[in-house]
């Protein structure tokens, strides 16, 4: 009897060993325990990912992360936006940074930055490679100029009031693509810039500004477009067909496909992965 008693107490004492649980609910991933295998002391059985409780992570240079530092060296918990391409739509989640890595990895430059995301986070998953939209803190008395309005010397030429160009320095702030965000203490409210200067352009010469006219608007491209059935059925049948879109996103890209108009940018993306 004292035998059968020791002998369940093992069964039991073993199977308690055989079961382990997690301190939060998850999904598991990489998982590589398999029936009647045996354990070593340490050894990974699988990775638990919280859905719900996502950071991504993304690099930017040193200048760029000095704009998120305050005065106290800590770093400002800026909003963000993180956006996942899924064949053709987006998927949307609003984030908040809230740390910086400790050090800097060997042949890395600048900072890496991780935003804890609050909200949206339904259909993203661990490894999803992302597109980070940052807030910077808002920036006053500044201007958006062409590129090419401000030379090396960060000088812009200004037009007088006599139609003669001078010359008048600027502190540049950002560059966004072929656009600079300038600081200009020197000119006034409503002067006017050269937007394109060239070698044959000078302080003193007088010229004759070509104004762009503002009541003649550039033809935009439409935001929707009405399809034939022929083109609606086969987007359809690439929606349905593709089993590496989410649930969601599939839902969302149909619910766009069933309408009159179709988003000229979903037709485009959807198309552009089909071949033609």
């Amino acid at each position: 009897m004292v035998r059968s008693q020791i002998a369940v107490s093992e069964a039991a004492r073993k199977l308690a060993d055989t079961e382990v649980r997690a301190e939060f609910d998850g999904l598991l991933s990489g998982v590589s325990a398999v029936p009647g295998g045996l354990l070593a002391t340490n050894e990974q059985l699988g990775e638990l990912i919280d859905p719900t409780a996502l950071e991504v992570a993304f690099r930017v240079s040193t200048a760029q992360f000095a704009r998120f530092v305050g005065d106290d060296g800590q770093l400002a918990p800026a909003q963000a936006e993180v956006v996942l391409d899924v064949m053709g739509a987006e998927l949307a989640a609003t984030a908040r940074l809230t740390r910086v890595g400790a050090a800097v990895e060997a042949g890395q430059t600048g900072r890496l930055l991780y935003a804890r995301i609050e909200t949206g986070a339904a259909g993203f998953r661990a490894g999803d490679f992302v597109t980070v939209r940052l807030a910077e803190p808002p920036l006053d008395n500044v201007a958006m100029v062409p590129a090419s309005a401000v030379d090396a010397k960060g000088t812009v030429l200004v037009v007088g009031t006599d139609e003669r160009l001078g010359e008048a320095p600027v502190e540049v702030l950002r560059r966004q693509g072929d656009a600079v965000i300038i600081r200009a203490t020197a000119l006034k409210p409503g002067q006017e810039i050269v937007s394109e200067r060239t070698p044959l352009l000078g302080t003193g010469l007088k010229v004759r500004p070509m104004r762009p006219d503002a009541g003649a608007a550039a033809p935009t491209a439409p935001a929707t477009i009405a399809l034939d059935p022929e083109r609606r059925a086969r987007l359809i049948a690439y929606v349905e067909g593709n089993s590496a879109m989410p649930a969601a996103a599939k839902a969302r890209i149909m619910g766009q496909l069933q309408q009159d108009e179709v988003p000229m940018q979903v037709v485009e993306r959807l198309e552009q992965r089909m071949g033609g």
